[in-house]
């Protein structure tokens, strides 16, 4: 983990378009990354403490299963190497992948700051409103989100919201 990324406020203005959503819109935020993003484990640090900070409210990450985890160990990046592209079916990587994917979920875990937690799920979650903790969906361009989610994309390394 790097300090500086963490306690910087580089994340300060996406942090900003999450809590404007979910307080003042009443949906569930969705960032959508190119199936080419892979974000380091800081990223999802930092952006849960940019996000407790503005909200004063603990966070939530529901990761959707076209969202790619940075790979740990040296023979999982060789494979996750290997296997993308599309000779392999999206439905095979997905069960071929899915104890790395926890793995890597479980490690994820023990970096966020207290309060924060990330779960693994196929859906994103309604906003609970201001008494429970702040939803954020990180997502692929294939998932499918509900109506009550906006999606926010990530195009070299800034955040803008879906028209």
């Amino acid at each position: 983990m790097n300090p500086e990324i963490i306690s910087s406020d580089l994340l300060d203005p996406l942090a900003d378009i999450v809590c404007e959503l979910e307080q003042k819109r009443g949906v569930t935020p969705v960032l959508v990354s190119d199936d080419r993003v892979v974000l380091a484990d800081d990223f999802y640090v930092g952006l849960c403490l940019a996000v407790s900070k503005r909200s004063g409210r603990s966070v939530r990450l529901d990761i959707l299963p076209g969202h790619r985890l940075s790979p740990t160990g040296r023979v999982y990046r060789c494979v996750a190497g290997q296997a993308i592209g599309p000779w392999l079916p999206a439905a095979m990587a997905s069960v071929i992948f899915a104890p790395l994917r926890r793995r890597a979920i479980c490690r994820l875990s023990r970096h966020l700051p207290t309060g924060s937690r990330i779960e693994s799920t196929v859906a994103v979650s309604r906003p609970g409103g201001s008494l429970r903790e702040l939803v954020i969906g990180l997502a692929g361009p294939t998932d499918e989100l509900p109506s009550f989610a906006e999606e926010v994309f990530f195009d070299m390394g800034l955040a803008r919201q879906a028209a």
